[in-house]
């Protein structure tokens, strides 16, 4: 399995993470690729020591959109290999061009790779031509670089109406929305991040993060370095979404 590219980038993740972890948070809108600019540095990873799977009696999905991005995407990758979890990756076609090698880690793991489309756009505002190939792009690269045809998608700033449902359904695409969210795109602070999760917690829960957009990640990669060992000890096994999706 080819680890080099994600050990790379998790060298050069976190340093901002302990810093924006406590800093206060500003607001910013999320954009579909985060800033090339200066990468950060990263302190060590903790290692999980997985809580034996018969205790874990409940499932949780965390959900990832917005990237693959080269900083936070493999940062995320291996804190949920350490802990020996599974979530899911809602991915843009531009970025997964970008970076394809990280699309490909997130199947070799055992993640679930879904549609986000090709540039994030509004669907709602596109023709029907136009969202069929927002979305048919995106599955086509999804489907090659994985081996793996994508059953699920999310429509970008949850915009969507009968007719783009439609269209996504006759690609063979199912829309996957979440039960809950927590705003990390808002850069609230690592702890409002955990707050929000822990405060709602109910099996079957689908949490709505992001791993690209904006120009920083960093309270997202914290708040889920401390979420996985406090969802296994509450008895919650991490996965990754089914082809058939979730609903409510």
């Amino acid at each position: 399995m080819f680890r080099s590219p994600r050990r790379l980038a998790v060298v050069a993740a976190l340093a901002v993470v302990l810093v924006a972890a406590c800093a206060p948070a500003t607001v910013h809108p999320s954009p579909t690729a985060a800033s090339p600019s200066s990468a950060p540095t990263v302190p060590p990873l903790p290692t999980f020591v997985p809580v034996m799977a018969r205790s874990l009696t409940k499932v949780i999905y965390l959900t990832f959109d917005d990237g693959p991005n080269p900083v936070w995407t493999p940062a995320i990758l291996t804190l949920l290999e350490e802990a020996g979890a599974h979530a899911s990756f809602f991915v843009i076609g531009e970025n997964a061009a970008r970076w394809p090698w990280l699309v490909q880690q997130e199947a070799e793991d055992g993640d679930t790779v879904g549609d986000h489309t090709w540039t994030h756009p509004n669907l709602t505002d596109l023709s029907a031509s136009a969202v069929s190939a927002e979305l048919a792009r995106d599955k086509n690269l999804i489907t090659e670089l994985t081996g793996v045809t994508p059953t699920l998608w999310r429509p970008p700033y949850e915009a969507f109406n009968p007719s783009v449902v439609a269209i996504a359904s006759r690609l063979g695409l199912k829309m996957q929305l979440w039960s809950d969210t927590t705003g990390d795109w808002q850069l609230p602070g690592t702890e409002l991040i955990v707050l929000r999760v822990l405060a709602a917690l109910h099996n079957g829960m689908v949490v709505l993060l992001h791993d690209g957009g904006g120009y920083t990640r960093a309270e997202t990669v914290a708040a889920v370095a401390i979420l996985i060992p406090k969802l296994e000890a509450a008895g919650y096994r991490l996965a990754a979404l089914p082809p058939e999706g979730m609903g409510w």
